[in-house]
């Protein structure tokens, strides 16, 4: 239970929640732990979203099919963070993407009447609730806005940029893969490859493996 209740403190639900609170919450609470190995699927497209999930250790992605077969990552979990959480609360109470395990996964689901009454009687969970919900609104107004660019090359300034008021230096580390990074951008992986090489020839960008550095800030900001 210790190791469970470190674990929440660090998730945006229950930050600065008393001992006391947090600890009622999981004794009267219905939840469950289950665990999910490296490329096992946790929810599948179009599910009923009847508990709230809160990953507890590994890493999750949520991922898009379309029709024309084009796959868009959504998000990709860390420790303590939440899926579920507005999905659970709509009338259309359906997951909008499939989420898979990455790596070996722990996550516990709590069910949705011990949201309920943990929002009624506990007015730090419930401001932190409305701030977890603020936060991923402004995320997926992101996404729509990088889905909306109408041509790679802006799609990847987007990114950069984004990454550059992120990390505050010219020097990109980046987490994803290529192939992560095409997903996150809704595009093919080989015009990625294709229009990352036309920047650095141009002198825009430079990149090796898992850095790429700006070089021309100026061109990159007129994208």
């Amino acid at each position: 239970m210790n190791v469970l209740s470190d674990n929440l403190k660090r998730c945006i639900l229950f930050r600065n929640m008393k001992c006391e609170d947090l600890s009622n919450f999981l004794n009267m609470s219905n939840y469950t732990i289950e665990k999910y190995p490296k490329g096992n699927v946790v929810v599948i497209e179009g599910n009923k979203c009847e508990e709230l999930g809160i990953l507890l250790e590994g890493l999750l992605e949520a991922q898009a099919l379309y029709p024309s077969g084009k796959l868009l990552t959504l998000a990709r979990l860390k420790p303590v963070e939440t899926f579920g959480e507005a999905i659970l609360f709509s009338k259309m109470n359906e997951f909008p993407a499939t989420i898979g395990a990455i790596k070996d996964s722990k996550i516990m689901f709590i069910k949705k009447n011990n949201l309920i009454n943990c929002l009624t009687n506990c007015h730090k969970f419930m401001e932190n609730f409305l701030e977890l919900l603020s936060n991923k609104l402004l995320i997926l107004n992101k996404k729509v806005k990088m889905l909306s660019l109408e041509n790679i090359r802006k799609k990847i300034g987007n990114f950069l940029m984004e990454e550059y008021n992120k990390q505050g230096s010219n020097t990109i580390k980046v987490s994803l893969s290529r192939k992560e990074m095409a997903e996150h951008m809704g595009i093919q992986r080989p015009s990625l490859s294709r229009e990352l090489i036309k920047m650095k020839k141009e002198g825009i960008i430079e990149f090796d493996k898992k850095v790429i550095i700006i070089k021309d800030m100026e061109a990159l900001s007129k994208f």
